[in-house]
């Protein structure tokens, strides 16, 4: 039985598809917003907030003029935040715990941190027995699921988005129970396709989209249309591909309308995935590469460092081992210098996807460990069961079967754990009913 490890857009699909993060409050200090409208700014405009220096971030108001930032480090699938009512809530012990939870919340995206995200998730609760009103309260069962999602715990996090809905009804202004709405149920999308519900994360992002449509948000409209695209490229049905083309195209259009370079690169570099699925290895490079040229020019070192690994993908699917290597390792050297511990631990795993291809297991087995180590330390649930069933795989060829049976068991039960489907999950039921033929035929 050869080694069946991951390759191609399996590989790196964990990395190109990173979320995008809402951010509350942020306001520019120079010219004026009118409610409902958005401009482009980059990062010494904002006032307040976070954002690293150089990047850009689209501004967009509600239609009552509150202003919130939506900061797009790379990919597509958008964990929206609605935060309508608590920057100004009367409360000061209310809105303490709100403010105190989304700059938890902001460095647990920033160093992928599991210990703040669980503290940022502390507060929104807190918060939420404090609530004025509804909406308040829908705004923190948003920001506290978007908390439990970045740390797999998407049974929490579907709660959280479900509740949102049901008190979406009871809001008094027909253009924030919309807000609402679109963000929940964008949200939820998102956990279903975490989960590999495609038919349920479709269903969600489409109403999502209707309801962006509706309300004329050109911002969600694209990050739905692009999360659409996500759908059908995880997809293998006859006729995805082109779905999935065609939803990222309309992104890509959107973006280049509102002149949002960074979506635009995003995109560009998710159509690259199609055109890579279809075997046009040729025209994938070429988006990647258009992609990797944005990003450098508008500083964009997160999404760099993520076309960089998925060129390496795509040079791997060739067997140019040896440029996917180097793609890799530039990738990975990159994380390393900005931070991005998520990304650290992805391009580990393919660098020791590239080591067991040439043979040279012990390699490959030290670099999934790390990886491992990483994602455990960054509470990356769905990664640890990814470097698991890589590490598992490797083990099975070093003949060292209890070991891998082990490290597949965990596996199986980690993706059982947060409701996870894709290829990998079939690869630890393969190789597990693999080492049960084995072991019977030994009489064991």
């Amino acid at each position: 039985m050869s080694i069946p490890v991951l390759s191609g857009m399996p590989a790196f699909a964990r990395f190109v598809w990173n979320k995008l993060r809402g951010r509350p409050t942020v306001q520019a200090d120079q010219g004026a917003i009118a409610a409902g409208e958005s401009q482009v700014i980059s990062a010494p405009v904002a006032t307040s907030g976070s954002m690293a220096a150089g990047g850009q971030a689209t501004i967009a108001t509600s239609a009552s003029g509150g202003t919130t930032i939506v900061v797009q480090p790379g990919g597509t699938l958008n964990l929206g935040s609605y935060v309508d009512g608590l920057p100004q809530a009367k409360d000061p012990v209310l809105r303490a715990a709100f403010e105190e939870g989304r700059r938890l919340q902001d460095e647990g995206y920033k160093a992928q941190s599991r210990d703040k995200h669980e503290e940022a998730i502390d507060r929104f609760t807190r918060a939420l027995a404090l609530a004025e009103n509804d909406s308040q309260r829908d705004a923190l069962h948003i920001l506290r699921g978007n908390s439990y999602a970045d740390i797999s715990r998407y049974k929490e996090a579907q709660a959280d988005y479900e509740e949102t809905l049901k008190l979406a009804g009871r809001i008094s202004t027909e253009q924030g129970a919309a807000e609402a709405r679109a963000a929940a149920l964008g949200n939820l999308g998102t956990v279903y396709l975490q989960r590999g519900d495609l038919d349920k994360a479709e269903e969600h992002y489409k109403q999502a989209l209707d309801i962006h449509g509706e309300i004329g948000n050109r911002l969600g409209e694209a990050a739905a249309l692009g999360n659409l695209g996500g759908v059908y490229l995880h997809r293998n049905g006859p006729g995805d591909l082109d779905k999935a083309e065609e939803h990222l195209k309309k992104a890509l259009d959107i973006a280049r309308e509102i002149g949002n370079r960074l979506g635009e690169a995003n995109q560009l570099g998710n159509l690259g995935l199609v055109y890579f699925r279809r075997g046009e290895s040729g025209k994938a490079e070429e988006h990647l590469k258009l992609s990797l040229g944005i990003q450098r020019e508008i500083g964009d070192r997160l999404g760099e460092a993520r076309q960089l690994g998925n060129l390496g993908g795509v040079y791997y699917q060739r067997g140019q081992l040896e440029k996917a290597e180097k793609h890799h390792k530039q990738a990975l050297t990159l994380d390393r210098e900005i931070g991005n511990r998520l990304g650290e631990a992805i391009q580990l795993d393919h660098l020791g996807n590239i080591y067991a291809k040439r043979g040279d297991l012990k390699k490959a087995e030290e670099h999934h460990k790390k990886a491992l180590d990483i994602d455990r330390e960054i509470g990356n649930r769905l990664g640890e069961a990814d470097d698991l069933c890589h590490l598992g795989l490797v083990l099975l060829h070093l003949d060292e079967l209890e070991k891998a049976r082990d490290h597949l068991q965990q596996a199986q039960a980690i993706f059982q754990e947060i409701g996870a489907g894709g290829p990998n999950v079939e690869l630890v039921r393969q190789a597990l009913e693999e080492l049960k033929r084995q072991q019977q035929e030994r009489g064991e």
